[in-house]
């Protein structure tokens, strides 16, 4: 009973200090302060290639001179819509075209708004989205998947980011469809024909396929581009990435209670699957090109050359998988590796080797390659 009753204790302080420190910041709640209120954004998303625009509107409780600035997804300064514009007290409304500091149109992303405002006595306050709001990690069960058509589909109660991985119960990881990309609430329909990821067997048809659909909310005033195919947010960061000033730190003030994913701050640039490579060095190849492999056969893994300045120097767990069936590990690995396989015990025919490279940070490479054991 005592340990009941101190539980609950540290419960109930918990989420007085929860709420005491949203005041401390924020005011009487988490999004409106004793300046800034009712902020809201004109759409879920815009195309700015075909000149859409999203509006920002807010309400101030005194004049003020406010400064609203956008940021992407890595907390990037992407522009200034309104900088230390003189606003009158109730509603008022900021205007972005979808246009960096350097007036380009924005890779398709998801771009979020703060605004500050300051007074003329030398009150200021800031409203940050990423301090209250985003980050808390749910799962999608009610999937709709369709042979016929070759789609998954599953709605989006809210703006997030979706990951859907395809594999099977007690074995590996065969393909990513959705890799933590930004969706719009409603519905959501990805294409896939049932293959994996090397397109080497359906995974409809192994009785054993499992799917897993996670989503992480955004902040609140996030608004997703679209329609910009000159540019991806990858190129966009490694072009212009050092010049953009990063937005300042600020105390995150959130329900303890809630699961916060732990891809809500990674980096977009490399929290994502890292494209893996296998070899088979010492094997000679059928008239099909299927490596032969007898006795000790040299298998090696490593990480292509394009994603080698974000993955080399990681961690990794390194999991082999023969015909979808768990065969051996290296809990703890580096790319390249290389591994010694024992293939006398194995069967001899054709068969599918598997490797899942999975970082301490959940990024999880794929590949499958076909395989001939001979005796």
């Amino acid at each position: 009973m005592k340990k009941n009753g101190l539980t609950g204790s540290i419960r109930l302080l918990a989420a007085i200090c929860f709420v005491f420190c949203a005041l401390a910041y924020y005011g009487p709640a988490a999004a409106s302060g004793q300046l800034i209120a009712d902020v809201a954004v004109s759409g879920d998303s815009f195309n700015p290639t075909a000149g859409q625009r999203i509006t920002l509107s807010f309400s101030l409780a005194r004049d003020a001179l406010v400064t609203v600035n956008v940021y992407d997804p890595d907390d990037h300064l992407i522009a200034v819509p309104a900088k230390e514009a003189a606003l009158l007290a109730g509603k008022n409304e900021v205007v972005w075209t979808g246009r960096d500091t350097k007036e380009r149109i924005v890779p398709d992303e998801a771009y979020y708004f703060t605004i500050e405002a300051a007074t003329s006595d030398g009150k200021v306050e800031v409203w940050d989205p990423t301090v209250f709001s985003g980050g808390v990690e749910h799962e999608i069960q009610a999937v709709e998947i369709s042979r016929e058509k070759g789609i998954v589909s599953f709605a989006m109660p809210e703006a997030g980011r979706v990951s859907v991985r395809l594999g099977t119960t007690g074995g590996p990881l065969f393909k990513t469809l959705s890799n933590w990309a930004a969706r719009t609430p409603g519905r959501v329909t990805l294409f896939w024909d049932g293959f994996d990821q090397d397109r080497l067997f359906s995974l409809w048809e192994d009785k054993r396929f499992k799917m897993v659909i996670l989503y992480f909310t955004l902040p609140q005033s996030t608004v997703i581009t679209f329609g910009n195919s000159d540019m991806d947010y990858q190129s966009y960061r490694q072009e212009i990435g050092l010049q953009q000033p990063l937005k300042p730190e600020r105390p995150r003030v959130v329900d303890p209670s809630l699961r916060i994913s732990p891809h809500w701050k990674y980096d977009r640039l490399w929290d994502r699957p890292p494209e893996i490579i296998m070899t088979f060095p010492q094997a000679p190849v059928d008239e099909n090109g299927i490596p032969m492999l007898k006795g000790r056969a040299l298998v090696h893994v490593d990480i292509a050359p394009k994603d080698k300045a974000y993955f080399q120097d990681m961690q990794y767990e390194i999991c082999f998988f023969l015909d979808g069936a768990y065969y051996a590990e290296e809990e703890i690995g580096y790319a390249p590796y290389n591994w010694v396989w024992e293939t006398g015990p194995v069967e001899a025919g054709e068969r599918i080797l598997t490797v899942n490279l999975s970082s301490y940070k959940d990024q999880l490479g794929v590949i499958s390659r076909k395989i001939r054991i001979v005796k």
